[in-house]
């Protein structure tokens, strides 16, 4: 392998290690305090904030501990991942009043969630955003959908069918607060990994174009 192939990979594998997804790290959320649109007497996501320091929108999929403009906290990362490990998340811990039961169900709840929040960045439409914000809220302490339970239950079900599709929530993770920590837990969208190798491939590519472009000056 010649040093400019050398050189690519390198660079790839440093971006790739910088935006890879962080299971069970931990990361500072810092919420701005703006919103969607109100609904309901209720923000609609995705929130303004900061995580680490870097612009991001948060989406709630908490609905039990309520969160003012200005605060922040530290926050577990846990990726959406088919049969992956929900024990650090409020659906997956026995000790959270949203817990679900089981690994198992919170992991296909979170999946759930992935779902309904890619659709929710595929329209403009406030009411249907609206509708399917209070569906998640409906299953994380909500209590009631003002949309009524079967407009939730019908998201559900076009969830699922996408999950038996093969759906598989790889762009989504989880964002709850650390234990000791008082925060409302988010779910945020992050690159695929093929989208960060071409990023990465382009960035390297770029970096040895620009040294020929020297070299021949």
């Amino acid at each position: 392998m010649d040093t400019i192939a050398r050189k690519i990979l390198l660079v790839a594998a440093v971006v790739l290690a910088s935006f890879a997804p962080s299971a069970f790290a931990d990361s500072t959320v810092y919420v701005n305090g703006s919103y969607s649109f109100a609904n309901n007497g209720y923000g609609i996501p995705p929130y303004g904030g900061t995580l680490d320091g870097q612009p991001t929108q948060f989406y709630c999929v908490d609905f039990s501990h309520d969160i003012s403009g200005g605060m922040s906290w530290s926050a577990l990362v846990t990726p959406v991942t088919p049969g992956g490990n929900y024990s650090g998340t409020f659906l997956g811990n026995p000790s959270s009043a949203t817990y679900q039961g089981s690994n198992a169900a919170a992991g296909n709840d979170y999946l759930v969630f992935a779902w309904i929040l890619t659709q929710m960045g595929q329209t403009s439409n406030q009411t249907t955003l609206a509708q399917d914000q209070w569906a998640i809220w409906s299953v994380t302490d909500g209590g009631y959908d003002p949309y009524g339970m079967g407009n939730a239950l019908w998201i559900f079900g076009q969830a699922e069918l996408a999950i038996a599709g093969g759906f598989n929530g790889s762009a989504w993770e989880i964002l709850t607060p650390d234990n000791g920590t008082y925060g409302q837990e988010f779910m945020v969208n992050t690159p695929e990994p093929a989208t960060l190798l071409l990023l990465a491939l382009g960035l390297g590519g770029l970096i040895v174009f620009k040294r020929r472009q020297a070299l021949q000056n």
